[in-house]
């Protein structure tokens, strides 16, 4: 199975380049994450801030999709920056500019209709601020992106096309208990009043 077309896999690197090209790694850790992020998971990427958060929360699909499965790949950034003098340079930005207002700014603007190479385009669909529960530190501001990429795929881009092709994954459905005795038909039996 070849998975260098996979959708998600393909488009993380590219999501990556793109913000990249305004959060430089001097400045700026970038990482995959869970949408949700647990306490402690959040303590470690405090220490990182300011810090861009990637996550994969789900797929759409397009109702209209034939053999080709269309729709869209449903992505967040958790932005996270964290005071290094006055709590007002939590928005507004410390020494280097860099405070969670611009970074929301960019962000959205970098991910607006932004062609993801060999993949689709990007479209923004929300932006909100957001708190980590549980944690208490007034410097720490969180907000989220959302935004999705379309995308198209079909078991060709696997190299999925025969039988064959699914046996080698392991691929197997269990019809009936003796499937050498048993015919599978499209007929229904109603059953008797």
């Amino acid at each position: 199975m070849d998975l260098a077309y996979a959708p998600i896999r393909k488009m993380e690197p590219a999501i990556v380049d793109r913000l990249r090209l305004a959060f430089p790694e001097k400045d700026f850790a970038i990482e995959r994450v869970p949408q949700t992020l647990t306490l402690t998971e959040f303590k470690r990427i405090v220490h990182q801030a300011p810090f861009i958060g990637l996550a994969w929360t789900g797929m759409k699909p397009d109702p209209a999709s034939g053999r080709i499965l269309k729709g869209f790949m449903l992505w967040r950034l958790i932005l996270v920056f964290k005071a290094s003098n006055s709590l007002e340079t939590r928005f507004k930005g410390d020494r280097r500019g860099i405070g969670l207002d611009a970074m929301a700014d960019v962000a959205v603007a970098l991910l607006q209709a932004a062609e993801i190479p060999g993949v689709g385009v990007a479209t923004v669909t929300g932006a909100t601020s957001v708190i980590a529960d549980g944690w208490t530190d007034e410097n720490v501001v969180i907000a989220q992106v959302d935004f999705n990429v379309a995308f198209q795929i079909s078991p060709a881009a696997f190299q999925l096309v025969t039988l064959d092709d699914l046996q080698r994954i392991g691929v197997s459905w269990a019809f009936a208990e003796d499937p050498e005795t048993t015919v599978v038909t499209d007929e229904t039996e109603l059953p008797e009043e």
